[in-house]
């Protein structure tokens, strides 16, 4: 005999999951959402100088593996806000998506195992480039999360001096 607590047929965890990513798609990526290219830090192949994080005599500098798109539910932007950070104070937009938790670990696998604990990723939004700093996991079920949402700020021109495959960006 079944108790009330202990549902059983077809409505588990997985079923529900599923129903969420694809009413995600559905409703919310395809008709409204947007995209970011999203580079993931490659520390193998960067060179920098040690002290001041740039690049060195060599010209390499810093590098990112090749953009992958990344569908987003949704994003908000939020212009020239003032943070106070170890430089002082320094006016630059804000950034804040959300992504679906199956879309970017189908885009980004090792994201979630080897994430950047310096937050050297970079996200193209716009034709502007942010660096996340902050994710958020969002709705948890029964231990499983759905979405993720990510603030990042942006980068301004004169950060990327160095960085070559951001000078587009950077002009």
């Amino acid at each position: 005999m079944s108790r009330a607590f202990t549902p059983g047929g077809r409505f588990n965890t997985d079923f529900e999951h599923s129903e969420i990513h694809d009413a995600i798609s559905k409703d919310l990526t395809e008709p409204a959402g947007s995209s970011v290219l999203w580079y993931r830090f490659n520390p193998s192949t960067t060179v920098v100088d040690p002290i001041y994080d740039v690049g060195s005599s060599a010209g390499v500098g810093r590098q990112w593996y090749s953009p992958i798109t990344v569908p987003v539910i949704r994003s908000v932007i939020r212009h020239g806000t003032v943070e106070h950070s170890h430089e002082g104070f320094y006016n630059a937009d804000s950034l804040h998506i959300t992504i679906d938790k199956e879309e970017l670990s189908r885009a980004l696998p090792t994201l979630f195992t080897n994430p950047d604990p310096l937050n050297r990723d970079r996200i193209i939004w716009q034709s502007q480039v942010y660096r996340p700093l902050l994710s958020q996991l969002r709705g948890i079920v029964l231990e499983k999360f759905t979405v993720v949402s990510l603030d990042c700020r942006q980068i301004m021109p004169e950060e990327m001096v160095n960085d070559s495959q951001f000078q587009a960006y950077a002009n």
